[in-house]
């Protein structure tokens, strides 16, 4: 998909968390739990089924275009909270523009108020954009970087707890994006003597038409479109079958929610 606008970079980006987290979560990472709601209890109930609500010193409006997010200054505690029942996917439509150097996103996924996981986003300079995932489902919070090109996997690699990702050639934080969030569950059966991943956390990042270059954990440098994070999954941890929330916090300068889905087990 494409909007055209004026002297401005729009691309289409899909973002998908993986549910099914397992592991009984730690404590919530700074800046991305659901607690800290607006002190003006400020929610809508623009999109089916979905209350969403302002953090921190954010505020909401709702239209026919969407639901129109402000005040996002501080990437701990402005943001939009979405609350849902039982869901196994949910999706977001958003445009967003960070504006400034110091700008950013963290997304958080979370059962109740417990966060399961979460994903940083910081455009920089020069195009390059610094991604930390989190993962909360074994004490290693290991995970895999899947990297794909037209559907085809180009490079993976494993990756230990924290490491933050540098990707190149990307996005820039003056401009505006229009990005697609979404998550389902993560659920796949043993096959032979392969352990299924049932329960396991992931996200996913794709920007239409726009490939960014990544080195892998040997030093490969591979190009893709579509980036995935997997958590690696520990022994003795607890799977969650449902959630019931995602947390974006922001520091940007304009967010708009276009549109907002989820779906339950059948």
């Amino acid at each position: 998909m494409h909007l055209k606008m004026t002297s401005r970079l729009l691309a289409a980006a899909f973002l998908s968390l993986v549910v099914g987290c397992q592991g009984e979560p730690t404590q919530s990472p700074e800046g991305s739990q659901s607690a800290e709601l607006s002190a003006k209890a400020d929610c809508v109930q623009r999109f089916d089924g979905i209350t969403t609500c302002a953090k921190g010193n954010a505020s909401l409006a709702a239209s026919e275009k969407g639901v129109q997010v402000n005040g996002l200054k501080s990437l701990k505690t402005d943001g939009v909270s979405s609350t849902f029942n039982d869901a196994i996917t949910w999706s977001q439509d958003a445009q967003i523009r960070v504006g400034s150097a110091s700008g950013g996103l963290a997304l958080a996924a979370r059962d109740g108020d417990q966060v399961v996981s979460t994903l940083r986003i910081t455009p920089g300079k020069d195009r390059q954009v610094s991604v930390e995932p989190g993962f909360t489902g074994s004490s290693s919070g290991a995970f895999r970087m899947n990297v794909y090109n037209n559907g085809r996997l180009v490079g993976s690699s494993p990756q230990p707890q924290a490491m933050i990702i540098t990707f190149y050639s990307w996005w820039a934080f003056l401009d505006w994006y229009y990005w697609h969030w979404g998550f389902f569950s993560y659920r796949t059966t043993a096959t032979g003597g392969n352990v299924g991943m049932d329960g396991a956390c992931g996200w996913r990042l794709n920007v239409a038409n726009t490939t960014f270059s990544v080195k892998l954990a040997d030093g490969k440098e591979v190009v893709g479109d579509t980036v995935e994070f997997i958590e690696e999954i520990g022994d003795g941890a607890y799977p969650y079958r449902h959630f019931s929330g995602i947390d974006v916090n922001a520091s940007a300068t304009d967010f708009l929610v276009t549109g907002e889905s989820f779906g339950q087990e059948k």
